[in-house]
């Protein structure tokens, strides 16, 4: 069930039971673990104190005592909640996918009743797994934005969101003219501004479904506004970076088309880059823009495999997304299970602290937020789950026998299959907004 932060006020409060996250110094190698944490949670919903016991000045804080492990609330950094219902759709490419699942569906969110019953049921499903924030794609309507940023308002999810912009390329019930487009986007970008916890964030599609009119319009307004984001996709697949060059002879590859209206910069996210070039990697490093990760999505629609060393060695910014629909699943732990095995078939093995710090720290400097958002820090909003570590015998063996933290989360990532999550609670800002009390045992 979900709990909206209207109906319950925020109490302080101190939770005491084991403890995990990474620190917020630039390595992903830095963290605290505690079989037995204490967490001061302050009235604002930040974060007062982590560490091993509670200090004299919370001690008359109620006490929550949990026999799960307290982790922090995850970040998915590339996600399209319309595309929720086309989820495991069989057996097409990437372009194919959307002219024959995603187009259709979502044209209906033009519907205001059907945008906000989905809009629901996207955050409470999100919530169930552990995520409390995310950068999600809607659609070009005006119902459709409204509908996602009032139940993240209700929720307190915090959201990065903004108007789809896409004028050619697909059927007409699914674009917008670039007059019509200016005008729902200054009307989106007005309702968020009194919203807590929301980041608007200029959405073109991609390359293919916007003209020139369209980029240069969204490169204008991430110029003149420093607070915007701006994500889209970048070379997902071989016959889409084909396409691109086909589309905009003039540009030298695919990067260079968004760079060339303004695009590319430190606000910026780009899912997936898969097929990226060495003349994209520079230009990419030295811009500061982030790289958005989407191993379900590439593995199930046979997109490629997402060469993570690549960014690594030229510290660009990895985030992580389900990229849910063309991602079969909105479970963190499986996008991380993934991700090992896409770098596994690419000769390499990933550290799971690496996997964690794409997922948390990485998505929130992502979406330029990691000094709020990302780890169990003070100061920090607190945004974390509670994971049942023993509701599974063997899970909970592989937990014992391990000897270090990072053995202990590689279990977590591979033991944790999304039917049944074994995330119990969910907090964002210091309030419980999703439990399951069937396995709560927590008090």
């Amino acid at each position: 069930m979900i709990d909206s932060g209207h109906t319950e006020p925020r109490e302080p409060f101190v939770i005491q039971g084991p403890l995990f996250t990474l620190l917020n110094d630039n390595s992903v190698n830095t963290y605290d673990y505690f079989d037995s944490g204490s967490m001061v949670v302050g009235d604002q919903g930040r974060i007062l104190y982590v560490g091993p016991s509670v200090p004299a000045d919370y001690s008359h804080y109620r006490i929550k005592k949990t026999q799960h492990l307290i982790f922090p609330g995850f970040i998915d950094a590339h996600v399209h909640y319309p595309q929720l219902p086309v989820i495991a759709s069989y057996g097409v490419s990437l372009l194919e996918w959307l002219d024959k699942y995603t187009f259709p569906e979502e044209a209906k969110y033009s519907q205001r009743l059907y945008a906000e019953r989905r809009a629901r049921q996207f955050l409470e499903l999100i919530l169930q797994r552990g995520v409390t924030s995310a950068a999600v794609f809607s659609t070009i309507h005006q119902e459709a934005f409204d509908a996602l940023l009032g139940a993240a308002s209700y929720s307190g999810f915090n959201l990065v969101s903004g108007v789809t912009g896409m004028n050619r390329g697909a059927p007409d019930d699914v674009l917008v003219d670039v007059g019509l487009f200016k005008e729902i986007s200054s009307k989106a970008m007005e309702s968020g501004l009194g919203v807590e916890r929301f980041r608007y964030a200029i959405t073109p599609r991609f390359a293919l479904s916007c003209d020139e009119e369209m980029l240069d319009y969204c490169g204008q307004l991430l110029e003149i506004n420093p607070h915007l984001l701006m994500q889209t996709h970048i070379n997902e697949t071989e016959d889409e970076v084909l396409a691109t060059s086909n589309l905009f002879p003039r540009s030298t590859d695919y990067l260079d088309v968004y760079d060339a209206f303004g695009l590319l910069g430190d606000r910026s996210l780009f899912a997936h880059g898969i097929y990226t070039t060495e003349s994209e990697y520079k230009r990419w490093a030295a811009s500061g823009a982030s790289v958005i990760h989407c191993p379900t999505s590439n593995t199930f629609l046979g997109s490629g495999l997402f060469n993570a060393s690549e960014y690594v060695s030229r510290n660009i910014n990895i985030g992580m997304g389900s990229d849910v629909g063309g991602g079969f699943s909105l479970n963190p732990f499986v996008t991380m299970s993934e991700a090992y095995k896409v770098a596994r078939l690419g000769g390499k093995v990933l550290d799971p602290l690496q996997l964690v710090y794409w997922h948390t720290l990485g998505s929130a400097k992502a979406i330029n937020q990691a000094d709020v958002i990302g780890s169990l820090e003070s100061g920090k909003w607190a945004d974390f789950c509670l994971i049942d570590i023993t509701s599974d015998d063997i899970g909970f063996e592989v937990w014992e026998r391990s000897r270090s933290v990072q053995e202990k989360l590689f279990g977590l990532m591979f033991l944790l299959p999304d039917s049944s999550s074994r995330v119990v609670e969910t907090y964002a800002g210091g309030i419980s907004r999703w439990r399951d009390t069937s396995c709560l045992g927590s008090k």
